[in-house]
């Protein structure tokens, strides 16, 4: 790119640490620690699942008409409540749109990541919290949701993993989604070396590598901090990458802004001096 349950009862209606990543700095200084920054945002979506007891005598009753805390009782509030968003909540369609988060393949899946289904009317739609895969084959995971007939609930679910399913993967722009990264605008970096670009805005999961020049990006998101001594940046830049490494996708890859070559601490401007867009 560079120029050079299981079953399928009453619905809502309405990870270990890994090395460091190795990158040249511009002071020819080896290394840069990782951080947990986004691992941290995914945790606080679960944390605040449970908040609604889920499971327990305790939980919140389900109904489209009321409010807990400010948010609808049903499986589009809750959802709107894990991830942080202002009260009342979105509905699911909305909680699906590339405003709020982007598609996803199902093996892609992370804690706090949706499984929505937005087709359909206010009668079949649903949306879930994933949390995490229930067995090493894949075919069920365990969910956090709102659900009629019951209120909140953790369970294992299979929604969108069989062929034909409604239900569809989204990543939350507040972890790292945002859209599809083709269909918005292309912004011209300089970059000082080759940048490794990674699934998300964190050091976790290489997909492989961005070439040092003049490249596009097409949006920001604020994430895991990437530091060599005093040279440090919280942003990275959403792009496609010039070499993908086997099994990776480097379509809409994470590069961290501190590779730009103008500008600097927690900077991401284009060549042009404009602020990057937020994604």
């Amino acid at each position: 790119m560079a120029v050079v349950g299981i079953a399928a009862a009453a619905l809502c209606v309405g990870f270990g640490p890994t090395a460091a990543a190795v990158a040249p700095a511009r002071s020819g200084l080896p290394g840069l620690p990782r951080t947990h920054t986004a691992d941290d945002a995914r945790q606080r979506v679960i944390d605040r699942a449970k908040t609604w007891n889920p499971g327990t005598p305790q939980r919140v009753p389900y109904d489209q008409g009321k409010y807990h805390n400010g948010y609808h009782t049903d499986c589009s509030g809750y959802a709107s409540m894990a991830l942080g968003l202002n009260p009342p909540g979105l509905n699911t369609v909305a909680l699906a749109s590339s405003a709020v988060s982007s598609p996803i393949a199902m093996s892609d899946l992370l804690p706090g990541d949706l499984v929505i289904d937005a087709t359909g009317d206010n009668n079949t739609r649903h949306v879930v919290i994933f949390e995490s895969w229930a067995n090493p084959a894949r075919t069920s995971y365990w969910a956090y949701e709102q659900r009629g007939g019951y209120g909140t609930d953790h369970r294992v679910l299979t929604y969108g993993l069989k062929p034909g399913s409604e239900f569809h993967a989204y990543r939350p722009r507040v972890l790292g989604g945002g859209g599809d990264p083709g269909s918005g605008g292309k912004y011209w970096v300089d970059t000082f070396a080759n940048a490794i670009g990674y699934r998300e805005p964190n050091t976790d999961d290489p997909q492989g590598t961005l070439n040092k020049g003049t490249n596009y990006v097409y949006c920001r998101v604020w994430g895991a901090e990437v530091r060599n001594g005093n040279q440090f940046n919280h942003w990275w830049l959403r792009t496609d990458l010039d070499r993908t490494n086997p099994g990776k996708n480097g379509r809409g890859a994470y590069v961290s802004a501190y590779y730009l070559a103008k500008w600097g601490n927690d900077e991401a401007k284009d060549n042009a001096g404009r602020d990057i867009p937020n994604c």
